[in-house]
């Protein structure tokens, strides 16, 4: 087409819109609506296809991508395959040909899709991953059965090949991925043929490295036969040719490694010499298996226990003995309930003298009388609260606190055989600074109170003739006139008033 041609058409057309300008403009306002229309269109197109690149493509490595485009081209290929197969030799034509001619490729990929379900859920295709490869068995063999020459049926062959396996390949990626492993470990690969046969190595080490570590050796195995021939009596020129072989490769191991100035393969040489020199040794070695550990520690753990346990016995039977001190003595006993001046059966005994107490059965030695110091504490300023609790009152000892305090108490009984229970009192009230019946609470702990609630408890002599030991625990409270809480105590007490 010339510029003439050009120019008559355009011709042409400005004559028709000038002749006929009503059905001009209504062509004119139909293409402009149609060209509206396309842009729209086009425009639909685009957002969709940016949307699904977005969505499915974008957030995927490139090699997954391109796993799909490829295994998508495949099976378009065997689908065609079908399509002339479904229509030379089973005869479809029309509609039914084009519903029915991809059924086994659209079954390939709905079994692919469960068979990847099936891996993100149980590490495993299933079924459905045996199921892709026999469709796309299926199909190839179908495809290559229509196909008119052996290029054109070994192209049909591996069209859908080669779809499984870039399928199969995905899916040994994303396990991997899930599982951290794979799925098997070759036996016989290329490295480790290689390595057998002694032309590679598995650490990356250089030349040089490997160069030296072989001198070395030498070194050390030659040095090892030479001793062996001259521990075993041989011949003068067997152990000289081993002696000229040592030679040698030491002179070798000093040219090539840099033996005399480097110690770290100095020490290395040696260490090789010295194993190999004490080789038999090693059938006298006794191996400890790891579990002996364990024993140890288990056994280890149970005398602890036990030494613990006797800790906790012997403290309770520390905490539950009974009164170190020895028996009261007769006259102690003849003289409770009586008159300061009488021995219990009415005869007078002389404590200033110190010459002992009558009794109907001898002459008893009289206590010793040792003078008790005044207990002065300062007073506790005390107040209450609205529920009538004191505030000022010492608190509580603690378990550590009251067994020392008890420990103290058997110590002072040890270095006083005859001490008696009141002046015990005292000494533990001047010593913690608590009241008497708290002192004799701790008496009573301790052991250390007798039986014989009549023994000790009783109001000792004094020389006003009061006949009690009148003392105040704190400051604005009662005088206790008594030593124990316990309805003994009240018993002996009252006895003398009674009398």
């Amino acid at each position: 087409m010339n510029l003439s041609t050009l120019f008559n058409h355009a011709a042409a057309l400005v004559a028709y819109v000038t002749t006929n300008p009503i059905s001009s403009a209504v062509i004119a306002a139909a293409a402009l609506a149609g060209l509206a229309l396309v842009f729209v269109v086009l425009r639909l197109a685009w957002r969709a296809v940016a949307w699904l690149v977005a969505r499915y493509v974008a957030p995927r490595p490139v090699e997954d991508v391109l796993t799909v485009v490829s295994a998508s081209i495949a099976t378009g290929v065997s689908a065609q395959g079908m399509w002339r197969f479904s229509g030379d030799v089973l005869g479809f034509d029309g509609p039914l040909r084009l519903m029915l001619f991809a059924f086994i490729e659209v079954a390939m990929v709905t079994s692919a899709v469960r068979a990847r379900r099936n891996m993100r859920v149980t590490h495993k295709a299933g079924i459905d991953g045996l199921a892709v490869w026999a469709l796309t068995g299926l199909s190839a063999v179908l495809s290559a059965m229509d196909s008119h020459s052996f290029p054109e049926a070994v192209f049909r062959l591996a069209a859908p090949v080669v779809a499984a396996w870039l399928w199969e390949r995905g899916m040994a990626i994303e396990r991997q991925k899930l599982t951290g492993r794979t799925r098997i470990n070759w036996r016989l690969t290329p490295e480790r043929l290689l390595v057998k046969m002694g032309l590679a190595e598995t650490s990356e080490r250089t030349a040089t490295e490997v160069d030296t570590h072989r001198r070395l050796t030498r070194v050390a195995l030659t040095a090892k036969k030479a001793r062996a021939l001259r521990e075993a009596g041989a011949s003068d020129r067997k152990q000289a040719r081993a002696l000229a072989t040592l030679d040698k490769a030491m002179d070798r191991a000093v040219e090539h490694t840099g033996l005399v100035q480097n110690p770290a393969k100095q020490q290395q040489m040696l260490a090789q010499i010295a194993a190999l020199y004490n080789t038999a040794k090693l059938t006298e070695i006794e191996p400890r298996p790891f579990w002996q550990q364990l024993a140890d520690d288990q056994a280890e753990k149970e005398e602890r226990d036990r030494v613990a346990a006797d800790a906790v016995a012997q403290l309770r039977g520390f905490s539950d003995r009974h009164a170190l001190l020895p028996p009261l003595p007769a006259s102690t006993i003849a003289r409770v309930g009586d008159s300061p001046g009488d021995a219990g059966d009415g005869t007078p005994r002389d404590t200033a003298s110190g010459a002992g107490v009558v009794t109907p059965g001898g002459t008893a030695p009289a206590p010793v009388t040792r003078p008790r110091p005044p207990v002065s504490r300062p007073p506790k300023a005390v107040t209450r609260k609205q529920n009538g609790a004191r505030h000022g009152t010492p608190g509580q000892p603690s378990k550590e606190e009251l067994a020392r305090r008890i420990e103290w108490l058997h110590d002072v009984a040890k270095t006083n055989p005859g001490i008696e229970v009141t002046d015990l009192r005292d000494k533990a009230v001047e010593e913690y600074g608590v009241s008497a019946r708290t002192a004799y609470r701790y008496i009573e702990q301790a052991g250390l109170s007798p039986s014989d609630t009549a023994a000790g408890d009783k109001p000792r002599d004094t020389a006003d003739g009061t006949g009690g030991d009148t003392r105040h625990d704190t400051a604005g409270d009662t005088p206790d006139v008594t030593t124990r809480d316990t309805p003994g105590d009240t018993a002996s007490s009252t006895a003398p008033d009674a009398a």
